[in-house]
């Protein structure tokens, strides 16, 4: 039997102090973050599998996909990079599209250090030759567990086995989902968030997103919970992540992946999206949503930008030096100031091409307040919005995501008005 983590409501304080030092040695490590952290979004299909690679060549396998995919895309993608074997493998809980083809990895690709998951058992035929392989190497995570890929990147696990809100024993195949791990990726001033299939939105569930945003905090990188499912993503864990970026795993399902709320809610919170695949659910505009139709593939320095599918963005928070804001070409948004405000505040952005411009923005149910346009100009431009909408009515306190639209491409960001 599978030791099983300490259970109960009293892991949820434990979970957090552990965190919060382990955010203290991320924070004295930023220093130290040097070369290329790459993270690769696998492309599974309908499933989950994602390689984290550190400067110094350590790896991570979180999820394999489902049965089959192992053999036939995990295996192939580690050799074609050289890769013989592995420090760690994650599972972050034992759906068959999660779990499927880690046992033909290991077969293939043996595991150095460690395989973890969250401990106890289920009863599927795929689990069972999943515990079989990783036996020799099988580890239960613990809440708060930094697993430490060396050169300054840390994997934190956030949460599993419902983070407190559950109950032991967590052997109860309804709450697979609620029992989720979730990992931080954290290198320089660069953060990931991953969490296999976890739930915030579901009525016959438990919300266990809500309780674990503010455990995540800010992140550059939000890998989507749950293949972008109506019961993921709500609006409290998203306005905790404040991701730029979010990326989805997906491919032809019957289940409606990625669902439209969630597109929807990822749009209001300003994150453009990047997808494995199309799926058969909702989309967004080609200006909010990119599907790669294959691998995504993330890397940074950790100090000043990363790259999504060869886009660059911008690292929230540079951990050693400021980011240049003058770009060759584009926009470049610069926030709004202040930023908490009232009663108004000035949204700043450069471009390189003067012209027609709009301001747009968004209350949280993705209604649109108000839609201004007026000319740019070349260099630094700001436009100011007074908490009042379309009408000239004053709106309440509160989140409130907008975008800009220049000719050199688009912008988008969260302000928040207090009341």
């Amino acid at each position: 039997m599978n030791p099983a983590p300490p259970g109960g409501r009293q892991y949820g304080m434990v979970t957090q102090v552990v965190i919060l030092l382990a955010a203290l040695l991320c924070w004295t490590s930023q220093a130290l973050a040097t070369g290329t952290l790459t993270i690769t979004v696998l492309d599974v299909g309908q499933g989950d599998a994602t390689l984290i690679q550190s400067p110094g060549g350590r790896t991570l396998l979180f999820d394999g996909g489902y049965n089959g995919r192992g053999n036939s895309v995990i295996v192939p993608f580690l050799q074609a990079a050289g890769i013989d074997t592995l420090d760690y493998m994650v599972a972050s809980h034992y759906h068959a599209d999660h779990i499927g083809g880690l046992d033909e990895v290991i077969a293939q690709i043996p595991v150095r250090e460690a395989v973890y998951d969250r401990g106890w058992s289920y009863t599927t035929q795929t689990y069972g030759s999943y515990a079989t392989a990783v036996a020799a190497k099988r580890q239960t995570l613990t809440a708060g567990q930094v697993i430490d890929l060396g050169e300054g990147v840390t994997a934190t696990c956030i949460a599993l086995n419902g983070n407190g809100q559950l109950g032991v024993p967590y052997d109860d195949g309804s709450y697979e989902n609620e029992y989720d791990i979730s990992l931080k990726i954290e290198y320089g001033g660069f953060d990931y968030v991953q969490a296999g299939d976890l739930i915030g939105n579901d009525d016959t569930g438990t919300d266990i997103e809500t309780g674990v945003g503010p455990l995540v905090g800010d992140v550059d990188v939000y890998h989507v919970n749950h293949h972008g499912s109506y019961t993921s993503s709500n609006a409290i864990y998203l306005q905790a992540l404040q991701a730029e970026v979010a990326v989805i795993s997906v491919g032809n399902n019957s289940y409606g992946h990625p669902h439209q709320d969630v597109l929807d809610r990822l749009f209001y919170f300003g994150s453009f999206v990047y997808q494995t695949g199309a799926g058969d659910g909702g989309s967004l505009p080609a200006s909010d949503l990119t599907v790669v139709g294959g691998n995504v593939v993330i890397s940074t320095d950790g100090q000043q930008v990363y790259t999504v599918d060869g886009d660059q963005w911008q690292i929230d928070e540079s951990a050693i030096v400021p980011v240049d804001l003058v770009p060759e070409a584009g926009i470049v948004l610069l926030g709004n100031v202040p930023n908490p405000f009232n009663p108004s505040t000035e949204i700043r952005f450069e471009t390189t091409t003067a012209g027609p411009c709009r301001l747009e923005v968004f209350d949280l149910a993705g209604h649109r307040l108000l839609l201004r346009d007026f000319t740019g100009r070349s260099g630094f431009n700001a436009v100011r919005w007074t908490g009042t909408d379309v009408a000239g009515r004053v709106v309440a306190g509160g989140l409130y995501p907008y975008r800009i639209r220049t000719p050199d491409g688009l912008g988008s960001g969260r302000m928040l008005l207090l009341k």
